[in-house]
């Protein structure tokens, strides 16, 4: 097998080992794990904005004004949602549901695309279905049982997780 076949087995296992780590921990404690993951991607937002503000001022490249406005906008969402993570968790399910939601389009595309190269086609399948159900669920039900849908996500992941070992595995096994 080629090169992209070795490795692409090690980005499955991968996405396999994040996807059942976010799990535990929103099985761990699922009330308080949307607020922290809030608060994580607002520090993500403000480190980011930092850094484009930064890298526009020492390049002065091209349309380096707009990076520093896009910098600053980042910064601000992130300080917005790190003092609001409450109300940014709420709004966050709705992402996600809709992340989800596309995500799981995007898989049903890719099933239909490739069903004769896939390893193992009702798997995929399956991913995808359950990648639309969960997302249309989140999307028609965002703000009540933020706690539930935070499981549901979890459970999700776990469920993507061991999908993309079996991935991995197959990959794995198919490389020699």
């Amino acid at each position: 097998m080629d090169n992209m076949t070795n490795k692409k087995w090690g980005f499955e296992l991968l996405k396999g080992l994040v996807a059942l780590a976010l799990a535990i921990i929103v099985f761990i404690n699922p009330a308080e794990a949307l607020v922290a993951i809030a608060t994580y991607l607002g520090i993500l937002a403000i480190i980011s904005g930092a850094v484009i503000i930064i890298m526009a001022l020492f390049r002065k490249g091209q349309f380096w004004q707009i990076w520093v406005g896009e910098g600053f906008i980042n910064a601000v969402i992130g300080l917005l949602i790190v003092l609001y993570p409450q109300i940014t968790a709420s709004l966050l399910i709705l992402i996600i549901g809709f992340w989800i939601t596309v995500f799981g389009i995007i898989q049903l595309i890719i099933y239909m695309g490739n069903r004769g190269n896939l390893p193992s086609g009702s798997l995929s399948l399956g991913s995808a279905v359950l990648s639309l159900l969960v997302g249309l669920l989140l999307l028609f039900n965002p703000f009540e049982g933020a706690v539930l849908a935070t499981l549901i996500m979890a459970g999700y992941a776990v469920i993507f997780g061991i999908s993309r070992f079996y991935m991995a595995y197959l990959l794995y096994s198919r490389r020699s």
